[in-house]
């Protein structure tokens, strides 16, 4: 057999490949994933996202993207993700959950097709490049990808071998190092940039991370899910959840 997938699809970015430096072609082909892809999901990993990451990264048809998934914004990573599902076994995702009106436990369904997708705007940029509102510093902020997110935990869980259960949870702390770029223009050594954030005014420590969390619901995925109760009829709207029925649908 010449070809090793039964399935492919292109796909544009959310980010239309212009949140990266230097800008990168949007359009990613897909194949539907089989066994070995499968098994790179399931291998044992200290890391979160760098299966899921490698596993989309292999399933990308033709010449890759420049920017490895792993290093994506958070919104073009999710989308890869969502689109994978789609490709490999179809749009419909079924969902469990409890109606909020009458309590019934109410299983739908939703078609991962007809997600609303938040595509770039040039404005995005203004929550990347800002004057933090108490203390006047200028700010430019990294956009999350998958590879930070891994790296946060890796570290946490050091800090919180080596510090022992009664410290401060550092995650707070780590999260927003992670996510600045540069202070007043000037990118800050470790030693600096921890000091520089533990001392953050808390105002600020807010607005700052307020601006990447914006980021981050701007470009990919709205995750807002409805469905309809099937005993009184109210519309149950929740966020969309990845459950094992993502990559385990049931057939019947």
């Amino acid at each position: 057999m010449e070809q090793n997938y039964t399935i492919s699809e292109t796909f544009t970015l959310p980010s239309q490949g212009k949140i990266y430096t230097p800008q990168i072609n949007p359009e990613i082909e897909l194949r539907s994933m089989n066994t070995r892809d499968e098994m790179k999901r399931l291998s044992p990993s200290e890391h979160t996202y760098k299966p899921l990451c490698d596993m989309i990264e292999g399933c990308i048809v033709g010449p890759k993207p420049g920017v490895h998934v792993y290093d994506m914004c958070l919104g073009d990573f999710q989308f890869l993700l969502h689109k994978l599902r789609v490709v490999t076994y179809g749009s419909e995702y079924k969902i469990r959950l409890r109606c909020p009106n009458c309590g019934e436990v109410v299983d739908g369904t939703t078609d991962l097709n007809d997600e609303t997708v938040n595509d770039w705007d040039d404005s995005i940029l203004d929550d990347l490049e800002f004057t933090l509102p108490k203390t006047g510093v200028k700010m430019k902020l990294k956009y999350t990808t998958p590879r930070m997110l891994d790296e946060i935990q890796a570290r946490r869980k050091e800090m919180m071998k080596k510090m022992g259960p009664e410290a401060l949870d550092p995650i707070i702390s780590l999260t927003a190092q992670a996510l600045i770029d540069t202070v007043d223009g000037e990118k800050l050594n470790v030693s600096k940039l921890e000091t520089f954030v533990d001392t953050l005014n808390a105002y600020d420590l807010k607005f700052m991370m307020n601006k990447a969390e914006k980021i981050n619901e701007r470009v990919g995925l709205d995750t807002s899910v409805i469905v309809k109760c099937s005993r009184c009829g109210y519309d149950v709207v929740t966020t969309f959840r990845i459950e094992p029925e993502f990559f385990g649908p049931s057939f019947n």
